[in-house]
């Protein structure tokens, strides 16, 4: 893979980051809302939602670090 390869998926890899995190944004803001009404029990059950995007942004995250570590060439 070049460079210029490389960089593309990590850019593409980061821009799902991006869309995991904010759904994820989404998620514990509803689980707010309804902490805040009293309904805690309702708002621990929508954070469990997120859990896997979470997870999904992790491993991309690492997916992105291990290509930029092994695949795109340093420039000093």
């Amino acid at each position: 893979m070049t460079d210029i390869a490389a960089n593309h998926v990590v850019a593409a890899l980061v821009t799902e980051i991006r869309g995991k995190l904010e759904e994820t944004l989404s998620i514990a803001k509803a689980a707010e809302s309804c902490a805040r009404d009293g309904s805690v029990d309702r708002a621990v059950q929508i954070l469990m939602d997120f859990e896997g995007l979470v997870h999904e942004a992790r491993d991309l995250f690492k997916a992105a670090l291990t290509i930029k570590r092994n695949l795109v060439a340093e420039t000093t």
